[in-house]
């Protein structure tokens, strides 16, 4: 008898712990979780609007949205159902795509935050936001992919779940109504192929936030002291190349013809540095005229290579960086990131990676002094590809 009893207590206890885990009905996780989704507007100096996208609240008068959402922004305004806040930015973390805005007077409920190392490819999710500004609209579908970067940290979330402009910035959830992610873009000319921004940056916002300001704060100083005494004597360059999957590195020499250079222009050189940073680079070349700090643009394209090809879907972004000293100059940064995907291959078999490169371009040389690249596929066979690679300028001198 007191075994029949202790078996039953197990029983209840495990259908109560089992209980704890279950999925909620669809309906039920969307009146959980709409609460604390809401639409973001961002309007011009003149009052007119800019752009529209989805925020989260993520805690006492406080959420989260895409800082693309932002962008040329003068004032926000964060609402629902005919109801609307003035909200101003507290935290950007331009890199990562994530700014933190404060709402004064705002009580809406703060979503829970579920930890990383219980996301898994096929789980069911759920994105709430406001695609083409309908607001609290819900769509399920799965994680298809989790990405991750050169170092194995989780990047992005890919998903099934439909997504449409104005959905930046709006809430994924998993089958308990946990936040899990922020839903952010699409590829184009694919079908369903969608991604999200872990959920576990969202805390590190504020700290990231403000060591940009503190390297956006370096550059400015840097700047002017460039200002004051430009660099001279720009006629060689040297670069090393180095592929960081093996360590080995190249010297890479460039010669400038002095009688080419065009008043205070950048000095022209046309010969091939190599690696990805040649190979894959785009049409116009990884930045054509000098970039202004939050400028965004897409590059899309393809290209020859050998006897394949190369597909580029990628983002830039442009942010002020801390300066960098080479060859005794202290010169003004400015980085570009280049974030999306890219798909090689030859003979019609064809692989696909997501892809993160970084340049850093100084505007008083008109030149890129240092590149990296990463990408991989899971697949190392003949085909697949494994991209580490990293591009400095080490010296520049007259002769």
């Amino acid at each position: 008898m007191q075994n029949q009893h202790l078996i039953a207590v197990g029983l209840m206890l495990s259908a109560t712990l089992a209980g704890a885990q279950a999925p909620l009905p669809p309906e039920t996780l969307f009146e959980q979780a709409s609460p604390s989704v809401w639409v973001v507007r961002s309007f011009d100096g003149n009052g007119r609007p800019l752009l529209q996208g989805s925020g989260v609240v993520i805690g006492s008068g406080r959420l989260i949205t895409n800082c693309h959402v932002l962008r040329q922004a003068r004032s926000v305004n964060v609402g629902r159902e005919n109801v609307s806040f003035g909200a101003t930015l507290e935290h950007a973390d331009p890199e990562r795509d994530l700014c933190q805005l404060r709402v004064a007077n705002f009580h809406a409920p703060a979503v829970a935050i579920a930890t990383p190392d219980g996301l898994r490819v096929g789980a069911r999710v759920y994105a709430i936001g406001a695609p083409r500004g309908m607001e609290t609209t819900i769509s399920d579908g799965l994680i298809s992919g989790l990405r991750r970067n050169a170092q194995d940290q989780l990047d992005a979330i890919q998903i099934t779940v439909p997504l449409s402009p104005g959905s930046s910035g709006g809430g994924l959830f998993d089958a308990q109504g946990r936040l899990i992610g922020i839903t952010t873009f699409g590829l184009r000319d694919a079908q369903n192929l969608n991604f999200a921004l872990p959920a576990a940056w969202i805390a590190e916002v504020p700290a990231r936030a403000q060591a940009a300001l503190a390297a956006r704060s370096a550059a400015m100083a840097a700047a002017d002291a460039a200002r004051a005494a430009p660099p001279t004597g720009d006629r060689v360059f040297e670069y090393r190349l180095t592929d960081r999957q093996t360590g080995t590195s190249q010297m890479v020499l460039l010669r400038a013809d002095p009688a080419a250079r065009q008043g205070d222009g950048p000095v022209p050189i046309t010969q091939p540095l190599g690696g990805e940073f040649d190979q894959a680079a785009p049409p116009e070349g990884w930045i054509g005229k000098a970039p202004q700090a939050g400028q965004r643009w897409p590059l899309r394209y393809e290209k020859r290579a050998g006897t394949g090809s190369i597909s580029m879907d990628l983002t830039a972004v442009a942010f002020d960086d801390a300066p960098m000293t080479i060859a005794q100059r202290t010169l003004p940064i400015v980085r570009v990131q280049y974030r999306g995907h890219t798909t090689r291959g030859s003979s019609g078999v064809y692989f696909s990676s997501t892809y993160l490169a970084n340049a850093w371009y100084a505007p008083s040389l008109g030149r890129i002094v240092k590149f990296e690249a990463a990408a991989r596929t899971s697949h190392m066979g003949a085909s697949g590809f494994h991209i580490d690679e990293r591009l400095e300028l080490v010296d520049i001198r007259s002769e």
